[in-house]
């Protein structure tokens, strides 16, 4: 990580967790085996980001939605077909698990569009807290709570270097200056594929690589027409797969960087990776410099416009739109909550909503928010974030 000392949640005690590979039109699975058993014991689910999950959504790992918590001590196995093909991740979906450590990459092989040499595989980013998740949403879910919450690093791959001299005195003890950076290694000549995953809990991020063009083929799951940039900008959950020749001097070595973007609540923004040339000796930094591109403060992503499925597939007009808007409020109580289609939504871990379709109890409370669309056979939903969040 980066040289802070503190308690995390791991899957098979790596992190990023262990990657996950499959073939277009495999069938996954996975044991989920629930070792939180220091106290506080929690509940876990795991989710499948991206997956369709198409006759199976009680695999999709959403407590109080499609399935209850798996318990402290026992286990669960996930089984869902990849029904697409591209890069991906998986990562709790209980509390703020995730942001302690409890993610992973995931890859469904397929054709492609686009020839390379190399596959360098996932390369996951993201925000990084100090302090452990329980306390980051006791924050959060506080009263008079303001709505910005502060992250302390920005990761590739897991690792950064942090300054101790930052640390509060009673913290120094935790922190040591010697983290070490993430590596990669590029074949002088060669065309690699980067397959890039935002994996953070609340920063936009914006990835380059010095000196370096990159040509963007897919943007999640979703194949693109290809096109060039030296910047591309990922949203949490997000992923966009690059290709990148190797035309740089074959000693030589370049800085891989990932900026949270000026939106983004972070002590420390900046995160780098190495990345070597076969004739580079990887004990050396690198010294090159950043492309000169500013970030533009909006919080959006690149340009819609440029990115083009390949193969755009027609859909028919709705016989019901339904508009759904992000917004804010706070209650009473003075907690800040988030509202969807107006509804702050509560589930129940004990009775989940699927689990209570499935036993044709269609009574569901207000909170629940659960819409009821009857006989029409095509639904469209437009939602709308006003919000500057």
């Amino acid at each position: 990580m980066d040289g802070y000392e503190k308690s995390v949640i791991l899957v098979n005690g790596q992190f990023p967790g262990p990657l996950i590979e499959a073939n277009w039109g495999d069938y996954i699975e996975v044991n989920v085996h629930n070792n939180i058993l220091d106290e506080p014991q929690e509940g876990t689910a795991l989710h499948w980001h991206g997956f369709l999950q198409t006759k199976t959504p009680w695999e999709d790992g959403v407590p109080g939605v499609s399935q209850c918590p798996i318990a402290p001590g026992k286990s669960q196995t996930y089984k869902f077909r990849a029904e697409l093909y591209g890069s991906s991740w998986y990562h709790s979906h209980y509390s703020a698990q995730y942001s302690g450590g409890l993610f992973g990459p995931m890859v469904v092989y397929g054709p492609t569009n686009v020839k390379y040499d190399v596959d360098l595989g996932p390369i996951m980013v993201n925000d990084w807290w100090h302090e452990d998740y329980l306390t980051t949403v006791k924050e959060v879910l506080s009263p008079g709570f303001q709505g910005r919450t502060y992250s302390d690093n920005n990761l590739i791959n897991g690792r950064m270097n942090f300054d101790c001299a930052t640390v509060e005195a009673g913290d120094k003890t935790k922190c040591t200056n010697n983290a070490g950076l993430s590596k990669f290694k590029f074949q002088s000549g060669k065309t690699h594929r980067l397959r890039f995953i935002n994996a953070g809990s609340e920063g936009v991020q914006r990835i380059s690589i010095d000196n370096h063009m990159m040509t963007v083929i897919t943007n999640d799951f979703v194949e693109i027409k290809p096109y060039d940039t030296n910047v591309v900008t990922l949203g949490v959950g997000q992923r966009v797969d690059v290709v990148v020749k190797a035309n740089g001097n074959p000693g030589s070595a370049y800085w891989l960087r990932s900026n949270l973007t000026s939106c983004s609540t972070a002590k420390q923004p900046f995160a780098l990776a190495a990345i070597y040339y076969d004739r580079a000796g990887d004990e050396v930094a690198p010294t090159s410099t950043p492309w000169d591109v500013a970030d533009p403060g909006t919080c959006a992503n690149d340009d819609l416009a440029i990115t083009e499925p390949y193969y755009p597939i027609a859909l028919p007009e709705p016989s019901w739109t339904q508009t759904m808007d992000i917004a804010i409020f706070r209650n009473a109580t003075d907690h800040l909550l988030w509202t969807f289609g107006g509804v702050s939504a509560k589930v129940n871990y004990n009775d989940p909503t699927l689990l209570q379709a499935k036993n044709n109890d269609f009574q569901f409370a207000p909170e629940t928010n659960v819409m009821n669309f009857g006989t029409n056979t095509s639904v469209r939903i437009i939602v709308n974030n006003p919000t500057p969040a």
